[in-house]
């Protein structure tokens, strides 16, 4: 049954990132995505707020307050694996800016793949990461379909717009399902971490991390929506791919990743449907 709900969870992932992006790519242009990160200050920002302001306080919390060891390497990992799939979808739940959401998601995974060769063998000692294992799936399942989707937007725009608005409920659909699947089937992991700080720490990391980006977001509320909310929103795939690879004899170190995952999830959407809910209320006022 595990194995089956496992499948599941593996098939409806795959089908929220690929049609999310294909929905993205439907929704918007090439110039919409790029326009906002040509701005090279916020660009800096961002690349600081979540590989600098987010590695250096959660690495240093978590040795202050002496979590065990695996709980403490899945945080670490964490901590850099920064630019998720479910970025976009959250913030369109906060009805924000979803083209600057995915510049920033993209320009995130790009450095992460980058970013966690280097930095984490330094302060993991005897941890390999290999870059391009990090770089196919945002080849092959985020950024191709994004391109394809951009490019039929371009061609045959009516169709994008119908398509676009039909993988928007699926994927929406399959992102409630994942969370029921998630807690339905790790409930065991999740109850064997009480008491070890990983839950406590996990909704920590999450809110520290949308904190620190909103206000470094800039003056504009929209931007420092879209900001916070990809500050909190770490990269799963990125985090498990690197658990699997060296920390197989290890579970903690997977099971603290996905609770981390759930923690942001659950956090996030309780956040984004509260913002989304804020601004429509202030448009029916206007």
């Amino acid at each position: 049954m595990a194995d089956l709900g496992e499948t599941l969870i593996l098939i409806l992932g795959l089908v929220f990132v690929v049609g999310s992006m294909l929905a993205m790519g439907f929704s918007l242009t090439f110039g919409m995505i790029v326009k906002p990160l040509k701005n090279w200050k916020f660009d800096a920002i961002v690349l600081i707020v979540n590989f600098v302001i987010v590695p250096v306080v959660i690495i240093g919390l978590a040795t202050i307050f002496s979590l065990p060891e695996d709980i403490k390497i899945g945080m670490i990992i964490m901590a850099f694996a920064a630019g998720a799939p479910f970025t976009p979808k959250l913030v369109h739940f906060a009805k924000g800016d979803i083209a600057l959401s995915v510049g920033i998601m993209t320009l995130l995974m790009l450095i992460a793949a980058i970013v966690l060769p280097i930095m984490l063998p330094l302060v993991l000692p005897g941890v390999e990461v290999n870059a391009w294992e990090i770089a196919k799936p945002l080849i092959f399942l985020m950024l191709l379909p994004l391109g394809i989707g951009l490019l039929v937007k371009s061609r045959y725009e009516q169709f994008a717009e119908h398509a676009a608005k039909l993988l928007i409920s699926v994927t929406t659909l399959s992102v409630i399902i994942l969370l029921f699947l998630f807690f339905a089937i790790y409930w065991n992991d999740i109850v064997s971490t009480f008491g070890t700080g990983a839950i406590g720490f996990s909704v920590f990391f999450v809110l520290f991390a949308l904190v620190a980006g909103y206000f470094a977001g800039g003056r504009e509320k929209s931007s420092r929506q879209v900001l916070g909310i990809s500050t909190a929103q770490r990269n799963i795939g990125a985090g498990l791919l690197i658990a699997d690879i060296n920390f197989a004899d290890r579970p903690m170190v997977g099971i603290t990743i996905l609770i981390l995952t759930l923690a942001s999830l659950v956090v996030l959407m309780v956040v984004s449907g509260e913002w989304g809910r804020k601004k429509k209320s202030e448009v029916k006022v206007e």
